[in-house]
């Protein structure tokens, strides 16, 4: 049987994903959502404090009241991750990986991004033995040890403030001489005496026998060699665009960033892109909420112009 021919396909359930999901239906569209993490990245933050409405809020409370909504308009949410996009006269043909291929006149990427790998000895070794990307996922195993956190943006200070208030030690560890984060953020950190800064600090390797017991640091300026006793590892370091699967189908920057103009059109007739997988420099929340309602109202317009 032939799959049904849907207007819009939303690959990505996160905050661009679902927000452009209730305004496509608000536009009453029809329109599947295909992602493989619920919430994306804002379902991993421990506090949101900067999303108007809720003065604080966990990213996972956010991103159930999100679904929530979305849900209450009958769309479906699929678990699953799209590994394939082909276009065949103006219609889009999305493949997954366990839930077969759907058909769509319009697409929306919000794709979102995730953790950078630090690419050093032990990291592979020990994911899941001590190495973790979710600070607030993991963190609890974790309460009255000694841990590393890796990284001096935004993510990487909420994740050691976070682990301040369960571990014995938190060393912040961040390549240069500076943090990068808000202001609010660093003195949030300056107030926590469980916290050892190490700046102009690289990680070089992670070891220990079966599970995380330290990691390696080298000076940036000196090449002097350091060793912090942990039990654990937080790779803060940024996030990625894993979009292979886009290569050769929309245009990406050097970043692998998919390049959008004001109206989150990519290079593709007939599909749109928001949040953190896309240009668009600022990678917060409500930035990736507002560029899923534009992409949405965008693909509403290109759908209206082509008739029915």
């Amino acid at each position: 049987m032939a799959a049904e021919l849907l207007d819009v396909v939303i690959v990505g359930s996160g905050p661009a994903g679902l927000t452009a999901a209730i305004y496509c239906a608000r536009s009453g569209l029809k329109v599947q959502v295909i992602g493989k993490t619920l919430g994306g990245q804002a379902a991993e933050a421990s506090t949101i404090e900067n999303y108007p409405g809720f003065k604080h809020i966990t990213g996972i409370e956010l991103m159930e009241r999100f679904r929530e909504h979305v849900e209450s308009l009958g769309i479906n949410i699929l678990n699953d991750e799209v590994v394939g996009i082909e276009e065949f006269g103006g219609v889009f043909l999305v493949k997954t990986s366990w839930s077969g291929h759907f058909k769509c006149r319009a697409l929306i990427l919000a794709i979102g991004a995730e953790p950078k790998k630090l690419g050093i000895k032990g990291e592979e070794e020990f994911r899941g033995k001590g190495v973790s990307y979710c600070a607030v996922c993991d963190g609890p195993l974790f309460r009255g040890r000694n841990v590393a956190v890796i990284g001096g943006g935004n993510s990487a200070l909420d994740a050691a403030v976070y682990l301040s208030a369960l571990a014995k030690t938190v060393y912040l560890v961040h390549r240069r001489g500076e943090l990068r984060a808000a202001q609010s953020l660093i003195e949030r950190l300056n107030s926590r005496n469980n916290v050892v800064k190490k700046l102009n600090k690289v990680p070089i390797e992670i070891g220990g026998e079966r599970f995380v017991e330290w990691i390696k640091l080298k000076d940036a300026s000196s090449g002097a060699e350091e060793l912090l006793n942990v039990n654990a590892v937080f790779v803060e370091a940024g996030r990625e665009v894993r979009g292979n699967f886009l290569k050769g189908f929309v245009a990406l920057d050097d970043k692998g960033q998919i390049v959008v103009d004001a109206l989150c059109r990519t290079s593709r007739e007939g599909v749109f892109a928001a949040g953190d997988a896309t240009i668009t420099p600022y990678k917060q929340v409500i930035i990736a909420a507002g560029d899923g309602a534009k992409a949405a109202l965008s693909a509403y317009e290109y759908l209206k112009g082509r008739g029915p």
